[in-house]
């Protein structure tokens, strides 16, 4: 369940993984790689709800640009 912070919400890796249906390791993957946006705080990893939603424009953005 992720937490709200002001008008912000927060999604932990349990939270993504279930979400997208990808292992705890993938989603970890993509933060440490740089590919889906994210903060580490106190050893766990958060994504906004807004870096959630532009790491899946630019996915269709740059797919577009390939055809």
């Amino acid at each position: 369940m992720p937490i709200t912070v002001g008008n912000m919400k927060l999604y932990d890796v349990e939270d993504l993984s279930e979400m997208l249906k990808l292992q705890d390791r993938t989603v970890r993957k993509l933060l440490r790689d740089g590919k889906l946006p994210g903060r580490k705080l106190a050893r766990k990893w958060y994504v906004s709800e807004d870096a959630l939603k532009e790491y899946f424009s630019q996915t269709d953005a740059k797919s577009q640009q390939e055809r």
